[in-house]
């Protein structure tokens, strides 16, 4: 006869509170509220039944809570390219927020090639996982895709502006933050500069960007070339005609609406035998990106931080009362590194 060490153990999965609560020796509610927290229970208890849990390998039943309870304390978070450094930085600082703020996150996280459609199709499945509100982290889903949730979640989107009178955004000032790139390259004595431009389908922010580069730079009497990038997820592209520009004399700098942007420009560079800042000046944005103080790049810091903080804040009073809509500009910082340089004198 088999012997009860012979049985196979039931997948955590399957194991469940009740389970739990008896092998602790307490009240399945006293269980609950130890997992929910949605009342304090002693010390001793706690322990107790967290104890009785590891033992048995239980897993909360997550999304059932959410589900009973309408997923207030759940939230839902769509991330672009968490492969960028301020991407990954801002998806750490919402989550520390919201764990600090007692609730939760499920977030969903496209690869860096998958664009709007798939970011539609994720939306529909955090809605399907009835979050009790939603994070949009991404240039690429536009406010008439979120207007259909808008009566059934709150919705702060992060990191990009935006001016939906129903749609809360806390955003860097990306304008702002533009001008002071386009006053520094204008400052070094630079008259004419080559900015990309993304497509505002691919990227929102990164459009902004260019456009106010351009912009900037224009107010300030010094020539624009548009390097447009139309590609969805492409860095590189519109490196080959800044290379073309600096070749023929016509540009003395190129600003980059991203710092992966400049980081992958500077190949091209080298290759063409461009020397940088002596022969070609550059610039990026967001100041996020590991060792950018040994790359020496000239960059405007995004307040990551600042807008994690704040984008939880907004979520948080939007789960007890709806409010009319914030959009909140946060300035960045400029970073005056080694890529810019004076405007060389022999063009």
């Amino acid at each position: 006869m088999a012997s009860s060490m012979d049985k196979e153990a039931p997948s955590p999965l399957k194991v469940t509170m009740t389970a739990v609560a008896k092998e602790a020796g307490v009240s399945q509610s006293t269980a609950s509220r130890v997992f929910y927290g949605s009342t304090p229970v002693a010390e001793h208890t706690r322990q107790a039944v967290e104890a009785a849990a590891e033992r048995l390998g239980y897993v909360p039943n997550t999304m059932a809570r959410s589900l009973a309870a309408r997923g207030t304390d759940i939230l839902g978070l769509l991330l672009r390219g968490p492969d960028n450094p301020a991407y990954g930085l801002l998806f750490s600082e919402l989550q520390a927020h919201v764990s600090s703020a007692g609730l939760q996150m499920i977030t969903v996280a496209p690869s860096r090639n998958e664009g709007a459609q798939f970011e539609r199709q994720a939306l529909n499945r955090l809605l399907g996982l009835r979050v009790g509100g939603m994070f949009v982290a991404t240039g690429v889903i536009r406010a008439q895709m979120l207007e259909p949730f808008l009566d059934r979640v709150p919705v702060v989107v992060v990191g990009r502006p935006e001016s939906h009178p129903r749609i809360h955004s806390i955003s860097y000032d990306e304008d702002r933050n533009a001008t002071l790139l386009a006053d520094a390259v204008a400052t070094a004595g630079h008259r004419s500069a080559a900015v990309v431009v993304p497509s505002a389908e691919n990227s929102v922010a990164q459009h902004r960007r260019g456009v106010a580069m351009a912009r900037g730079l224009a107010e300030r009497g010094v020539r624009v070339y548009q390097v447009s990038s139309p590609t969805f997820a492409s860095r590189d592209e519109g490196g080959r005609e800044i290379v073309a520009l600096s070749r023929e004399g016509r540009i003395t700098a190129a600003m980059f609406p991203s710092d992966l942007r400049l980081l992958a420009f500077l190949p091209l560079a080298q290759k063409a035998g461009l020397r940088v800042p002596e022969d070609l000046s550059l610039t990026g944005f967001d100041g996020i990106l590991p060792g950018i103080d040994l790359l020496g790049f000239t960059t405007v810091r995004i307040p990551v931080e600042v807008a994690a903080r704040r984008a939880v804040e907004v979520m948080h009073a939007q789960l007890t009362e709806r409010t009319p809509a914030r959009h909140d500009l946060i300035p960045g910082t400029l970073i005056r590194g080694r890529t810019l340089g004076p405007a060389p004198t022999h063009r």
